[in-house]
C-alpha cells in the first residue's frame, strides 16, 4: 500500500494529536504556541500563497507576542522556503514522516515483553519521559489531546523500560513521545512497543500508524525502516540566522 499524506492532512493529525496551548490564524499563517513543549507544537506554518507584505506584518505580531520565529516547512523547495533561504532562515531539524498500515503492522506476533495500555499515564512513565527529555510542558501536550488516545507501557521482568504516547485522528493513529531505557536498548522493546501500539491502533478502528523522528536519530530511522514503515515526506524548519 502506498501512502500520501498531503501538507492539510499532515498538520491536522498534529493538530489534533499533539495540540499546542494556543493557535493564533493571521492571514494565511498558522502561529502555534506552546512554550518549552518543543517545535512540533510551537512551529509557525504557512497555508497559503506566499505574500511578502503578510511576511512584514507577521514578523511585527510574532514580535509583539515576544514569539520565537521557527517556521515547519512542508514543501521543500516551495516559494516560501526559497524566500526564507534568500532572508538566510537556516534549516533546523530535518524530520522524516513515516506510516504503516495497521494491517501489516500486526500481522507478527509481538514479542514476550510486556506491554500495557493505560490513561493516565503512571508516574513511572513520566519519570521515563523527564529522563529522557520529554518534560513536563511535552507531557502536557498529551494532556491537552482531545482525541481517544493511550499512554503504552512496556515492562522487562516487571521493571518499566519503555513508555510512549499514541492519540487517534479520523483512521490514523499517530504516536509520539517513545522512549526506551539507555539499559534496555536494541533488545526488542521499541519493536514490541510499536507492535502494541498497532494492536491499539486497531481496536480503535484506525487503519494507518505514523510517527515522525529526525532524519538524524539513526536509531529510530532504523527501527521505523524494519518494521517496513514507508517513508511518506519530509519536512523541516527554518529560524533566524543566530
Amino acid at each position: 500500500m502506498k501512502f500520501k499524506t498531503d501538507q492539510n492532512e499532515f498538520f491536522k493529525l498534529l493538530e489534533d494529536t499533539w495540540p499546542p496551548e494556543k493557535v493564533i490564524h493571521f492571514d494565511n499563517w498558522t502561529i502555534r504556541i506552546s512554550d518549552g513543549a518543543g517545535k512540533r507544537a510551537s512551529a509557525i506554518s504557512l497555508e497559503g500563497i506566499w505574500e511578502e507584505n503578510s511576511f512584514r506584518k507577521l514578523k511585527g505580531l510574532l514580535k509583539k507576542l515576544d514569539k520565537p520565529e521557527i517556521f515547519m516547512i512542508y514543501q521543500s523547495g516551495s516559494l516560501f522556503e526559497s524566500m526564507l533561504k534568500k532572508l538566510n532562515y537556516q534549516v533546523f531539524d530535518k524530520s522524516c514522516i513515516f506510516e504503516i498500515s495497521v494491517t501489516e503492522l500486526i500481522k507478527c506476533e509481538p514479542p514476550p515483553i510486556s506491554m500495557f495500555s493505560i490513561w493516565p499515564p503512571l508516574q513511572i512513565q513520566k519519570e521515563l519521559w523527564n529522563s529522557n527529555g520529554i518534560g513536563r510542558q511535552r507531557q502536557a501536550v498529551m494532556s491537552r489531546a482531545n482525541q481517544v488516545k493511550t499512554s503504552i507501557l512496556g515492562r522487562w521482568s516487571d521493571t518499566p523500560v519503555a513508555s510512549a504516547f499514541v492519540a487517534k485522528s479520523g483512521n490514523v493513529a499517530f504516536l509520539h513521545a517513545l522512549v526506551v531505557d539507555q539499559n534496555f536498548r536494541r533488545q526488542g522493546v521499541a519493536k514490541a512497543l510499536m507492535r502494541h501500539a498497532g494492536q491499539w491502533a486497531n481496536m480503535n478502528n484506525c487503519s494507518r500508524l505514523m510517527v515522525v523522528t529526525t532524519e538524524a536519530n539513526a536509531a529510530a530511522n532504523g527501527l521505523y525502516s524494519s518494521l517496513e514503515f514507508q517513508l511518506v515526506n519530509k519536512y523541516h524548519y527554518r529560524i533566524p540566522e543566530a
